[in-house]
């Protein structure tokens, strides 16, 4: 990403798709398990799993690879649990997007940044923050929610426990001194944060099953031991707080980044994307679950190459139509 001095330019998730030279798409099939890769590059391959919410069940259509890397703009649901939940955003309140904020402090290792988007949203409330992924909505939201706080939600949303006899991904070993700024965490950027694409799963399940209802302890079917260590997560969401996420979701789907991934809704899918640089290039996110009136899977895949536009997106929809739920 062009960089201008003493400035971070952060993607913005709706950004046009970016084609890469080198990078080849991996096709998959939920029915036959196997993928179409290129031997010279079976690195771009993609990451998806997916997980019946009545049953606990996980499945790896595409290997029992998990990888963990930065979340980006997935991180933004914990942030907008936060902002509700500790009533540091008034209902209905609105930030305006020029395109470019400027932040102050430190994120992601660099002074004096900038966050960006690739368009100006003007004024934007939670929910369409949500759907466009907008980050200078949310550098100006979350100026009052510390570290310390973010990461104790993102604890209660399954982030720094494992899952389906699988360990946790990288989390924080500190929670922050007091005051300490969450933004590096509510874009998905730090360092010290890099949850596993079953984590993901598991908290956009959560987000599914809300506070009312109970996620069954998920589990492999390649796994012939059950690792009974793990308990059945409470789902860590008012209910208030669970009603602007999955509206922020459907909205994702029907009219932000994640629009192209069922154009005709008919799985009725609520999803968010997260796109971060790596290297010269992008890696990307999409977790969701459906229908989303009547939750019974959740997916989450990682795209190793491009933004979510361009490969997270794609590579959800090919799977997600390539058989019948």
């Amino acid at each position: 990403m062009d960089e201008a001095p003493g400035t971070m330019s952060i993607l913005k998730d709706d950004a046009e798709p970016i084609n890469r030279r080198g990078f080849i798409r991996s096709l998959f099939s939920l029915g036959g398990l196997h993928a179409a890769t290129s031997s010279c590059d079976a690195r771009a391959k993609a990451a998806f799993v997916w997980c019946d919410l009545l049953n606990g069940n996980v499945g790896f259509p595409t290997g029992l690879s998990v990888p963990f890397e930065k979340p980006g703009s997935l991180m933004k649901l914990v942030a907008a649990a936060c902002l509700v939940e500790e009533n540091l955003l008034s209902q209905n309140e609105k930030f305006e997007c020029t395109g470019t904020f400027a932040v102050g402090g430190r994120v992601a290792g660099k002074r004096d940044t900038s966050v960006h988007c690739q368009f100006a949203h003007g004024k934007v409330d939670l929910v369409r923050a949500l759907a466009v992924s907008c980050n200078c909505f949310f550098a100006q939201a979350t100026s009052r929610l510390t570290k310390r706080t973010f990461l104790a939600k993102a604890r209660q949303l399954g982030l720094a426990s494992p899952v389906a006899g699988r360990r946790g991904g990288v989390f924080p070993e500190s929670e922050g001194a007091s005051g300490q700024s969450s933004l590096p965490y509510v874009l998905g950027l730090a360092e010290d944060f890099k949850p596993s694409c079953l984590q993901l799963m598991r908290m956009a399940a959560l987000i599914a099953v809300g506070p009312e209802g109970k996620l069954p302890v998920l589990h492999s079917s390649e796994n012939f031991t059950l690792v009974e260590k793990e308990k059945p997560l409470s789902v860590g969401l008012t209910s208030q707080a669970r009603e602007v996420l999955v509206a922020g979701m459907r909205h994702c789907v029907m009219e932000g980044t994640a629009r192209k991934l069922d154009t005709q809704d008919k799985l009725k899918i609520a999803a968010k994307t997260g796109t971060t640089p790596h290297g010269k290039t992008f890696q990307s996110h999409i977790i969701g679950f459906f229908p989303f009136d009547k939750p019974r899977n959740a997916f989450c895949l990682f795209a190793p190459a491009g933004t979510s536009q361009d490969a997270a997106v794609p590579e959800a929809r090919e799977i997600l139509f390539s058989t019948t739920w």
